[in-house]
């Protein structure tokens, strides 16, 4: 069975807190942490104490989780080792990489391999990392850009947590047809599937969810806006159809309207996230990729 051990020296910031109250503010799960307690696998400067046991500064914390203690335990992505995929940012827990437009997200087969995770994963091999990848969030084949991974079972509910609080801000960058009206908006309307399409997604669709997509136009060109465009929930095409939705489709959006480019003009630009385990806010950009121009005509 498969084992996970991981050591903390209390920061000055954390001293005085309970074991508990620690887990609680590292957004641990009650279910992760009762079983951190039922199985006795937590030791304080290598003695067992009661989660009720007041930290001091220095003191070292390690924790041990099995595989039964979490829901997706197993990460199984086939290791492919034929592209690179950049990495923008890396820490024990997480890594931030950098996917191109075209790559698939996940496989859906046991045998299909050439997705972001396969390339990751061969990575990780490559690199003779005792990790795996684990998917906390997607994004579309067709967009380029930024992409949390988790590296361990223990942080992907954690990330989750992050995600549902809006504590993680993903930036992103959109050539859209059209001059926008003002220099800066929100698009509020409720998002569900393409009664005529379930390919696609509807500004009140069947089964519509609350989205909220707010964009600032940095300029126009020859009819078109470059806009930045910020999420406050993620729902599958949200951008895409929110733009398309007022009038102004993404370019290279072939599914929703968009004038035809050899591919979707949107952009995983920037991560702003809080890292596990009091590592501080980071933010993460990556370059534009060659394909996505600076200036459309």
């Amino acid at each position: 069975m498969t084992t996970w051990q991981y050591q903390f020296k209390i920061a000055p910031h954390n001293a005085g807190q309970s074991v508990k109250a620690l887990w609680i503010k590292w957004l641990i799960p009650k279910r992760i942490r009762g079983a951190l307690r039922i199985k006795r696998h937590f030791t304080v400067n290598g003695k067992v104490v009661p989660t009720s046991y007041f930290l001091a500064t220095n003191e070292v914390l390690v924790m041990t989780f099995d595989q039964d203690d979490f829901r997706t335990s197993n990460s199984n992505y086939r290791p492919n080792h034929s592209q690179k995929v950049a990495t923008l940012f890396e820490n024990d827990y997480l890594v931030v990489v950098d996917k191109p437009a075209g790559m698939k997200m996940h496989p859906h087969s046991p045998t299909e391999d050439d997705t972001l995770l396969n390339y990751v994963a061969g990575d990780f091999q490559r690199r003779h990392l005792e990790v795996a990848p684990y998917m906390v969030h997607r994004i579309d084949r067709a967009t380029s850009g930024a992409v949390i991974i988790a590296k361990t079972p223990l942080v992907v509910p954690i990330l989750d947590q992050l995600l549902s609080a809006k504590a993680i801000t993903r930036t992103y960058l959109a050539w859209v047809s059209g001059v926008m009206p003002t220099k800066q908006g929100i698009i509020e309307t409720p998002i569900g599937i393409d009664a005529q399409d379930d390919r696609k997604r509807a500004v009140n669709g069947t089964n519509a969810q609350f989205a909220v997509t707010h964009w600032t136009n940095i300029h126009t060109v020859y009819q078109n806006s470059l806009l930045r465009i910020r999420l406050d929930t993620g729902r599958m095409h949200q951008i895409r159809v929110h733009l398309a939705s007022v009038g102004h489709p993404i370019v290279g959006d072939d599914l929703y309207g968009g004038r035809h480019m050899p591919r979707l003009m949107l952009h995983s630009a920037t991560i702003e996230l809080p890292l596990p385990f009091d590592g501080g806010i980071k933010t993460i950009t990556g370059p534009l990729p060659d394909d996505f121009p600076r200036q459309l005509r």
